[in-house]
């Protein structure tokens, strides 16, 4: 009998790990929490296992980020055809990493997928970042802003890091020429496969996507990002 209790309460332990919120006040959820964006996307915040960055990381990550704004500009002003194409960086391939997110991709799947590092590597002081062209989006007013890629998070096996928690990465608006440097704390949109969420590099915080793009109306812009990896895995 006692082994019986113990054997449910270890299932309700972990089934509670994954679906619900504490319900002590003033303590952050303790499950995954599915947020959508302004297109629909779902971004995951409090994905178990994920692995962050050090301070010292942080800080470097921040001095490097002024690099990005001497990379050639994509400016869609109108006056040069090539500069006015839309590049996109686009997952055709995303990894399975669990299922914390139900029926996006698909009736009764509740598949999460991550992104592969696309886009072109670049090498800074010993360090490798991530230059990507795709589309940002917004979901939240309470400072999180997302990247879809492999952070260890899974229930499928795999904990490959791509992408720590906490780095600083640096994201530019390419209509308005503005950049603003944030930090990743949370996971997200999903890469369902086949879907328009493949074009999303980021998902940001409301204020953050208002600073750079001028409204949040529009709900999207064209963007760029510059990402510290610990993986490149294209």
């Amino acid at each position: 009998m006692g082994k019986k209790v113990v054997k449910v309460l270890s299932f309700a332990l972990l089934l509670g790990a994954i679906t619900t919120s504490s319900a002590f006040a003033g303590k952050e959820p303790s499950g995954v929490m599915i947020h959508k964006d302004a297109i629909g996307g779902s971004v995951l915040s409090n994905m178990p296992g994920a692995v962050y960055a050090t301070p010292e990381e942080q800080a470097l990550q921040s001095q490097q980020a002024s690099f990005e704004a001497l990379l050639p500009n994509l400016k869609n002003n109108g006056l040069n055809a090539a500069a006015a194409e839309r590049h996109y960086d686009t997952e055709n391939n995303p990894i399975l990493i669990g299922y914390w997110n139900p029926n996006e991709c698909g009736a009764k799947k509740k598949d999460t997928y991550a992104r592969h590092t696309i886009g072109e590597l670049h090498n800074s002081s010993g360090s490798k970042y991530l230059l990507s062209y795709g589309s940002a989006t917004w979901y939240n007013t309470s400072g999180k802003n997302a990247l879809p890629y492999r952070n260890g998070s899974s229930t499928t096996g795999q904990t490959t890091v791509d992408v720590k928690m906490n780095i600083n990465f640096t994201i530019r608006d390419v209509d308005k020429n503005k950049s603003s440097t944030i930090k990743r704390n949370d996971f997200g949109p999903n890469q369902c496969p086949g879907s328009r969420y493949v074009k999303v590099i980021a998902d940001l915080d409301k204020t953050v996507f208002k600073d750079l793009h001028g409204n949040t109306s529009d709900g999207v812009f064209y963007s760029r990002t510059w990402v510290p990896l610990e993986n490149w895995n294209p």
